[in-house]
């Protein structure tokens, strides 16, 4: 294909402030051309969603102007934004719960006959682009009965019915198992193809060198570097991202007319360095005995198929990280949710430290030592709009140096946070600010300081790292692995081969709501797993 000397996407001088003069973008340029994957990545509070919100129309910038396809672009709202043709994909769910997934496909822009609203039409539709996705998607579930996985599948597929021309994903693959990750980029690439332009916002930097032809660097609001990947490397992308050298880079206009010029003029500080290589998971406690702090004793999850009976049965040792592989859907929600007491148990047992907490509800599981971490921050973790303070409090506010649940003593709780926070490297301005003002990497720091808080015997994390960058997923491994080294034991559910093989003593990987094997992390590799997860043997 000859290269269009027009970029489809210009964004020159994009600014936007906002209250206590945080800057999320400073004058920043992108430039994507049609018929391409460009991706965009930063640490967390780069700027990076801030950026793609504005050419979404979701976020409305103080400065900068927009060209798409050589032609100026205001874009004010979603609604103008998808007129131009551009859709999104945002990381966490759009949505509407209580509607099924195709009601939230099609809202908007439904079409009917006969004055009657055509579901099986747009299903067949909806069902043609899931199947060139690689997925199956249940259109007729309740967007909030189904996994995040699953809502984030449907949320590319409504796009796609859309008709973008423009297409951003943000964070597409972070819950998706490999060969889902594939799956998808082989349908971005014939998107690409097909003359569409494709742009991502991720973390993860091997993705960007296998599949996007170009990718913009964001730095604390600024643009660092935009470059051809095939003039770069993993390596070279790691450290502009966390603050290594950079390449100087010239203005370059808007094409056609005086315009805010195309900036990346903002070299890093000197004093940047990159981070050392290092392993976030020093190895467990050492000791002679090792007690069981989680006990699953012939568990029966919801059948998968009706000629499957799925009895699930390990132990997480103290000081030890079991991770629990599978492809989403497996049963990996089920069983935590089980674990946690939010789905009831009707075969099985389960102990924390011995005692039996099978029949006990959430708040007594919490306080016999079990701590989770669940794997939707905004839906099942935090309150957005409540305080760091507040967030930090919930689930500890019948502590009694807190308030003992009849009152609150507001100066111990923000004493409280402010410790935690510290102890947590939580960055923000004071603990009275709204949890929503953070970066993804900070909430998820929120989250696991409120899990950490009183020192648990178990800690159930689902996907503690999802969309989080190289840093913030650095500092969520440190603070689990501070308590991890006292004693505390780690069940991790993750999506992320690498992730599990790097942290994971024991792997147990899951298909169709069993236990298909648990490897130590010697016999594991990411081929053995991935056949384990799609077939449910460890046999060729």
């Amino acid at each position: 294909m000859t290269e269009d000397p027009v970029p489809a996407v210009q964004m020159a001088g994009i600014t936007k402030t906002y209250p206590g003069n945080v800057v999320a973008n400073d004058h920043v340029s992108l430039q994507a051309r049609r018929g391409t994957i460009h991706a965009v990545v930063g640490e967390n509070g780069a700027g990076k969603s801030t950026l793609m919100g504005v050419l979404y129309g979701a976020i409305r910038p103080d400065e900068g102007r927009i060209r798409l396809d050589g032609v100026e672009a205001h874009i004010r709202t979603p609604a103008d934004a998808l007129r131009l043709g551009v859709g999104m994909v945002p990381q966490h769910s759009s949505f509407i719960p209580a509607l099924t997934l195709v009601d939230n496909a099609i809202l908007g822009c439904e079409r009917a006959r006969a004055g009657v609203l055509d579901r099986r039409r747009a299903i067949a539709e909806l069902d043609r682009l899931a199947e060139e996705l690689g997925v199956r998607i249940p259109w007729r579930a309740r967007a909030a009965d189904v996994s995040v996985a699953i809502r984030q599948k449907a949320e590319i597929v409504k796009t796609l019915y859309r008709g973008a021309r423009v297409v951003i994903l943000d964070e597409p693959t972070a819950m998706l198992a490999p060969q889902e990750t594939d799956a998808l980029y082989a349908i971005l690439r014939r998107l690409a193809a097909s003359d569409r332009t494709v742009l991502i916002v991720t973390h993860r930097l091997h993705e960007v060198m296998a599949h996007a032809a170009r990718v913009t660097v964001l730095r604390q609001g600024r643009l660092v570097v935009e470059t051809d990947t095939a003039a770069t490397s993993v390596s070279e992308l790691a450290a502009l991202v966390v603050g290594g050298s950079a390449r100087p880079m010239s203005a370059v206009p808007l094409t056609g007319g005086d315009a805010a010029p195309m900036v990346g003029d903002a070299p890093p500080n000197d004093a940047d360095t990159m981070l050392p290589p290092r392993d976030p998971w020093s190895r467990g406690i050492e000791q002679t005995v090792r007690l069981p702090v989680l006990e699953v004793r012939q568990l029966e999850l919801p059948r998968h198929r009706a000629d499957s009976v799925a009895l699930v049965d390990f132990e997480v040792l103290a000081g030890e990280v079991l991770g629990v592989a599978g492809v989403d859907g497996s049963g990996q929600r089920e069983l935590a949710e089980m674990i946690l007491g939010t789905r009831p148990c009707t075969v099985g047992r389960i102990l924390v430290n011995g005692r039996d907490v099978t029949r006990l509800p959430v708040a007594k599981r919490l306080a016999a030592g079990l701590a989770y971490c669940p794997e939707d921050r905004h839906r099942d973790g935090l309150i957005m709009n409540f305080s760091v303070a507040e967030n930090l409090l919930l689930g500890h506010q019948w502590d009694s140096r807190l308030g003992g649940g009849r009152t609150i003593r507001w100066r111990r709780v923000l004493e409280h946070a402010d410790r935690l926070c510290r102890l947590h490297h939580v960055r923000l301005a004071s603990v009275t600010d709204p949890v929503s003002s953070l970066s993804g990497g900070n909430q998820q720091k929120v989250l696991i300081a409120r899990a950490l808080a009183v020192p648990p015997a178990i800690l159930v994390a689902l996907q503690p790292t999802r969309g989080l960058d190289i840093q913030a997923s650095q500092d969520t491994f440190e603070s689990i692995n501070a308590a991890r080294a006292a004693g505390m034991g780690v069940l991790l559910f993750s999506l992320d081969l690498d992730e599990i093989l790097a942290v994971s003593d024991r792997i147990a990987v899951m298909y169709a709501g069993r236990l298909a094997g648990i490897l130590t992390r010697a016999e594991a590799d990411r081929s053995l797993l991935g056949h384990m997860m799609t077939t449910g043997s460890a046999s060729p």
